[in-house]
């Protein structure tokens, strides 16, 4: 079944052995469905990082998940009820539901693409033709989140992505529009809660930004 206009990608994790997991912001929400052994399987749509998280999970638990294009808005209330009142219990059961609960506003994605391809908000706000009181009014409604946010988050994945490279780190910080290096060790602090060395030395987390996200 082809995915709604609303979903990015479809995921599947099923640890081998209890785990810890770090979650990094990608800009995106997920429907998750968690099947733990012996408990009924849970829905949850998760929220829009503003910082990585960690997630425990069992072994023989398992998790598949739906994740949404940034900006999407979602009917979370009404998507989960639907979802309980269906007693839907396989992920791909859910896909039908997603064209009534998840939309896209091409305003936003748009919005939201200028924002991640100019170096400043008040820039992009030009490049969209309108004020930047209205580019923050738009944000902020569709998504809970101010242009800056999303200016910020765009940034620190595409330095994050550059940390597979050899380049000295002083150098991504110069690429990446950070003051110095030290500025750009603030914001991996802020938004990955690590160092970029040690965010680099990590094969996983380097695979993780990697993936599908914002930015």
């Amino acid at each position: 079944m082809p995915l709604p206009s609303g979903i990015l990608q479809a995921w599947h994790y099923t640890p081998a052995a209890a785990a810890h997991t770090l979650v990094l912001p990608d800009g995106c929400r997920d429907l998750i469905l968690r099947a733990t052994p012996g408990q009924a399987p849970q829905w949850l749509v998760s929220a829009l990082a503003d910082t990585a998280y960690g997630v425990a999970s069992a072994a023989g638990e398992s998790f598949w998940g739906y994740r949404f294009h940034p900006g999407a808005m979602i009917d979370e209330a009404a998507l989960l009820k639907s979802l309980h009142d269906h007693r839907l219990s396989e992920a791909h059961d859910a896909l039908p539901l997603m064209d009534e609960f998840v939309r896209l506003d091409g305003r936003v994605t748009e919005a939201l693409q200028s924002l991640s391809d100019t170096p400043q908000v008040a820039k992009a706000a030009r490049h969209l033709g309108v004020s930047e009181r209205s580019l923050q009014r738009l944000v902020l409604a569709a998504t809970g989140r101010s242009p800056g946010y999303w200016k910020g988050l765009a940034r620190i994945r595409r330095a994050a992505l550059a940390l597979s490279s050899v380049a000295p780190l002083a150098a991504i910080a110069a690429d990446h529009g950070y003051a110095d290096q030290a500025h750009m060790s603030r914001e991996f602090k802020r938004w990955f809660d690590l160092s970029p060395s040690r965010f680099q030395a990590s094969a996983e987390l380097l695979r993780v930004v990697a993936e599908t996200g914002y930015g």
